[in-house]
């Protein structure tokens, strides 16, 4: 079973170019990604200690565009920030 720490997942996906939202919770941080400027789309992270779990993998995979085996790479780093804006590019995400 895959679980992700969620202080690793929030900087690792800020190296990957993601930016603190302006949405902000008391109890999840919001991350953006920009492409040229544009918004192009928003993931969670608790603030809490729990590692984030199976399901959350696959709904922040989901808000982020990727199968949940990319998301881990992601936040893992195996998956560089130039080859996400690939793949979101070959989904027609970046037009």
């Amino acid at each position: 079973m895959s679980v992700l720490d969620p202080k690793k997942t929030y900087k690792s996906l800020k190296k990957k170019g993601f930016v603190d939202s302006i949405n902000k919770s008391p109890d999840h941080k919001w991350v953006d990604f920009f492409y040229d400027d544009k918004y192009v789309l928003s993931t969670k992270i608790s603030h809490g200690n729990k590692d984030i779990d199976k399901h959350l993998i696959k709904q922040m995979s989901f808000q982020c565009k990727l199968d949940k085996n990319k998301f881990i790479d992601l936040v893992n780093c195996p998956l560089s920030k130039e080859d996400y804006i690939q793949l979101l590019n070959q989904k027609g995400l970046l037009d």
